[in-house]
């Protein structure tokens, strides 16, 4: 998946398309944060496309769940929150994709991920979880053990 060189500056901060931006407080290149968390994954035993497909799944369970809890997995429960509109891909040209986002706990640990159809489009397509700090990451580690054990 190669991409070109990108600037932080322009897409990624936060803007009026997106208040808090994908980047938090991370100081890596988007292609070093891409290239970090592909690492994650290999030594996870985890494959891009097996992650973004249980995000898909379980957002999907979320939603359709219309705000009531969901269980996703054992010890994972699901519950979606509705927005009006819609995000631009940061990365252009890739459309736009309803607001929204379910909220996945883990009930064992606490842990929890905000999960959006910009989120798992930009792992899907771009194999970007967005930067550290940023309120809509995706730690990759995290959402394989939540999703995939």
């Amino acid at each position: 998946m190669k991409h070109p060189p990108l600037d932080p500056h322009t897409n990624f901060e936060a803007s009026k398309f997106s208040a808090d931006g994908f980047l938090g407080d991370d100081t890596r290149s988007i292609e070093d944060i891409i290239a970090d968390d592909r690492r994650a994954l290999e030594q996870a035993g985890v494959t891009l496309d097996a992650l973004a497909h249980a995000l898909e799944s379980a957002y999907q369970k979320t939603r359709d769940g219309m705000g009531a809890p969901v269980e996703i997995a054992p010890g994972v429960i699901g519950e979606f929150e509705e927005s009006r509109g819609r995000l631009p891909c940061p990365f252009r040209g890739c459309g736009v994709f309803e607001k929204g986002e379910a909220r996945l706990t883990d009930t064992h640990t606490g842990n929890t991920l905000i999960v959006t159809s910009l989120g798992i489009h930009l792992i899907a397509k771009h194999g970007f979880f967005q930067g550290t700090g940023s309120r809509y990451r995706i730690d990759p580690r995290l959402s394989a053990a939540m999703l995939l054990t």
